[in-house]
């Protein structure tokens, strides 16, 4: 880790995580009237300070059509939540199609 939110640790610290919010399990939550969240559970990585998370979208169709899939908020050593603008997916669509969030985040674990 050459950069980050906290003070750099010593190497040995250092973790690289990554997961799935899956397919057929995320929890997407309608938002306004064109988009949608979810929060997600990065507790098991372990970190002691806020990671940096990269995400992408993923599923089985339409998620080309949105923007918000990159911009995370609320970022803590156990979760991020994540917008999605998607005028049509709203009222269970986005499960349906199998949206999730695939994220790899890298932070300290000592």
């Amino acid at each position: 880790i050459v950069s980050g939110e906290e003070e750099l640790r010593a190497p040995s610290c250092a973790r690289v995580c990554a997961g799935t919010t899956l397919r057929d399990s995320t929890n997407w939550v309608d938002f306004d009237d064109n988009g949608l969240y979810t929060d997600v559970n990065i507790s098991k990585c372990g970190f002691l300070t806020v990671p940096t998370v990269t995400t992408s979208l993923e599923g089985r169709t339409s998620h080309w059509t949105t923007s918000g899939s990159s911009e995370i908020y609320d970022v803590t050593t156990s979760r991020f939540k994540i917008y999605i603008v998607a005028e049509d997916a709203r009222g269970g669509k986005a499960s349906h199609w199998g949206w999730n969030i695939e994220w790899i985040a890298v932070g300290y674990t000592c």
